[in-house]
């Protein structure tokens, strides 16, 4: 397994109001997407750098992916990690997050009902 060293940059894709809170923050790779048109070539774009380390998504931006590939990457991808937060007036449990990243970790969900 290859080390990865370097700094990397963080990205942005969702709604303009988060979008003016990270580039704030410091963080210029800010992107407005609210079209399934505009957001899956930016995700694709995003992912293919090698600067990226890390894409935040707001949870519609994830709703909105339709190519299964770019669904799998952003499940399962490692480098560049995509982390996907809730829209205003959305929220996510502590036992969802969790569940996410165990299953991202393991590939498998371990928390999921037995029948």
């Amino acid at each position: 397994m290859e080390r990865v060293s370097g700094e990397f940059k963080m990205a942005y894709i969702g709604n303009a109001q988060l979008s003016l809170g990270f580039k704030m923050s410091g963080i210029t790779e800010s992107y407005v997407a609210k079209e399934t048109e505009e957001i899956e070539p930016r995700l694709k774009e995003l992912l293919a750098r090698h600067d990226i380390g890390i894409i935040v998504i707001t949870s519609s931006v994830r709703k909105q992916v339709r190519d299964r590939k770019l669904g799998e990457a952003i499940s399962t991808g490692i480098l560049p990690l995509i982390v996907e937060v809730p829209e205003q007036g959305e929220s996510f449990t502590e036992e969802d997050t969790l569940r996410i990243m165990i299953r991202r970790a393991l590939g498998i969900d371990i928390m999921q009902a037995k029948n």
